[in-house]
């Protein structure tokens, strides 16, 4: 099975395909009709930015938790990664702080340095765009999750260009700014096949990672085209 973020996901997705089901009872000629049409393609951005948001808070969590629970050493993290975590202890003033390092310290250091990097990022975290996720991803487990978006027809940066063009589009939704252009139906389903496809990508090479880390799969891989 996929991640439990993952799972997740899908299970919010249901929410959009309730949004739908109400367009297809409302839906029919007449201004007003369309109106209240285009209200929902509106909410359905903020739906599905919501689902990508989630996902990436959780799965984030989920791979960093599962990486410090089946590291058998230190040496298992990725040496950037430790260089982050340490740097705290090496600028504090009190130099006996060190000693937090003793025996199996090393992991209490990791996890305050989850957190604070989690604080970091997520605080602001609310328009999820790529750069963003990249630097998430290459704080916490030193992977940048955005190279491995691709597929036929998409490119890394195409598919980092489309997720932003989304994002901003929810962003002056959801700020009361109103978006020039109605939105469109096939609108919100393209930005959620596009989710789709990132998250499925995004679940894959955070596996990959973490079985060259730990040499244990977090979760299965999923067959994607």
């Amino acid at each position: 099975m996929p991640s439990q973020s993952h799972m997740t996901f899908n299970a919010n997705k249901t929410d959009i395909l309730i949004l739908w089901q109400i367009q297809r009872d409302i839906s029919g000629p007449g201004h007003p009709r369309r109106h209240r049409v285009d209200i929902l393609n509106r909410a359905t951005i903020i739906f599905v930015s919501a689902c990508w948001e989630s996902y990436i808070e959780d799965v984030a969590a989920e791979a960093f938790d599962f990486l410090l629970a089946n590291a058998a050493t230190c040496d298992a993290i990725p040496t950037k990664i430790r260089t982050l975590a340490s740097r705290e202890l090496r600028e504090a003033k009190d130099e006996r702080r060190v000693w937090e390092l003793a025996g199996n310290g090393w992991q209490k250091v990791l996890q305050d340095h989850r957190d604070l990097t989690k604080s970091k990022w997520l605080k602001d975290f609310n328009t999820p765009k790529s750069s963003q996720v990249r630097d998430l991803f290459l704080g916490l487990l030193d992977i940048d999750i955005t190279s491995l978006w691709h597929w036929e027809s998409m490119s890394t940066d195409q598919a980092c260009t489309e997720l932003d063009e989304y994002m901003t589009i929810r962003g002056n939704i959801a700020h009361r700014t109103r978006h020039h252009a109605t939105v469109p139906k096939l609108q919100g389903k393209k930005f959620l096949l596009h989710i789709g496809q990132l998250v499925d990508r995004t679940d894959n090479a955070i596996t990959n990672h973490l079985n060259s880390l730990t040499g244990k799969l977090p979760w299965q891989i999923k067959n994607i085209s």
